[in-house]
């Protein structure tokens, strides 16, 4: 339910307060938060109710996967996505939170071949994945827009020190934070310098806040999401070209210099942005070792070494090679903040 107008100004005022704690933000709280209310507002208008598209999408799709093929072995299969809508099929559960993308269910090749340009030896081997169900996620990363609300309703502590990436070197600098990055920020900034206590506090309150089952995607989710059906090296084709994403090569007005405002970029064919480059994403699954076996069902890896966690999608000041759709890399628990480690959410449907 919408909030009032009344609500939202006061949450505004405690979330501006709460900012002032971390150190003062760049962006005008109150007015992105107006700017979210009225395109909440206006999303209403125009979309059924989220619990009408959702039980729609589980007929569609189940009634799909009773007639899907087997599991293919043959891993140059193309990819098998479950369509349900020839649109992204959009759901938002309001201003204060993260817009969602409806994933539909499908199969795809995971991982890289060991000839592929420029593969690192942290890539994941090729394999069949087959996600058998929908899932949401949010159209972007999680924003500083987004994760004040969450600071404004709980006071939680999100650090302020961050290890920043800067030309005169990488160091922890004492005053930085998501909040405060060290350049002019907007409420559709990608919220950095998260860690995993962070993420999961986020997570944890949405899901209380909404009443949703909100959560990280699981590392073959996510590659699955960010590829959308396509088998090239990005998802936008085999060259990195330019201004497709944000990074150290990517031939965008902001590669290397610090994280693109959210949405920046075309999005992938399933509707989401910045799924490549911009910021490394958490995600839900223990650290494995290079070929070791793991879910090929969309689950998170519950084994493994679970002091770390893995992370996808690369940021704006890595080289293309790191934005492979193939490539997860795991960060320990225990890490400091780093302005290049962000997540985005999933929603259970």
């Amino acid at each position: 339910m919408a909030l009032s107008t009344i609500r939202i100004l006061a949450l505004a005022a405690v979330a501006a307060a709460a900012l002032a704690v971390v150190g003062a933000s760049a962006f005008d709280d109150g007015a992105w938060l107006r700017q979210r209310q009225a395109r909440f507002t206006a999303f209403k208008a125009a979309h059924p109710h989220p619990d009408a598209v959702i039980a729609a999408l589980k007929r569609k799709t189940a009634a799909r996967a009773a007639t899907a093929p087997a599991l293919a072995s043959d891993l140059s299969a193309p990819p098998m996505i479950w369509r349900t809508s020839a649109k992204p099929i959009l759901l938002w559960d309001g201003a204060d939170f993260p817009e969602m993308v409806v994933v539909p269910a499908g199969e795809y090749t995971m991982g890289s071949a060991m000839n592929e340009p420029d593969r690192l030896p942290f890539e994941a081997p090729l394999r069949r994945v087959r996600i058998g169900y929908a899932f949401a996620v949010s159209a972007t990363p999680i924003t500083v827009g987004e994760y004040a609300r969450f600071v404004a309703d709980t006071g939680y502590d999100a650090g302020n020190s961050c290890w920043t990436h800067e030309k005169d070197g990488d160091k922890v600098r004492p005053g930085r934070s998501w909040a405060r990055l060290g350049f002019e920020e907007t409420g559709d900034t990608p919220a950095v310098c998260m860690n995993w206590n962070d993420v999961q506090a986020y997570v944890a309150w949405l899901s209380k806040k909404t009443g949703h089952a909100y959560r990280l995607l699981s590392d073959t989710e996510y590659e699955y999401a960010n590829r959308a059906g396509t088998t090239t090296l990005y998802w936008w084709g085999d060259d990195i070209g330019s201004n497709h994403a944000n990074c150290d090569g990517c031939g965008s007005a902001l590669a290397n210099i610090h994280p693109a405002p959210a949405g920046s970029f075309a999005p992938n064919p399933f509707g989401l942005y910045d799924t490549t480059g911009n910021g490394w994403e958490w995600l839900a699954d223990c650290a494995a070792d290079a070929g070791a076996a793991t879910p090929t069902d969309g689950s998170p890896n519950p084994a493994g070494n679970c002091n770390k966690h893995m992370m996808r999608a690369g940021s704006w000041n890595n080289k293309p090679r790191f934005l492979h759709p193939a490539l997860h890399v795991g960060l320990d628990l225990s890490a400091p903040r780093y302005d290049v480690s962000g997540f985005r959410v999933a929603r259970t449907l």
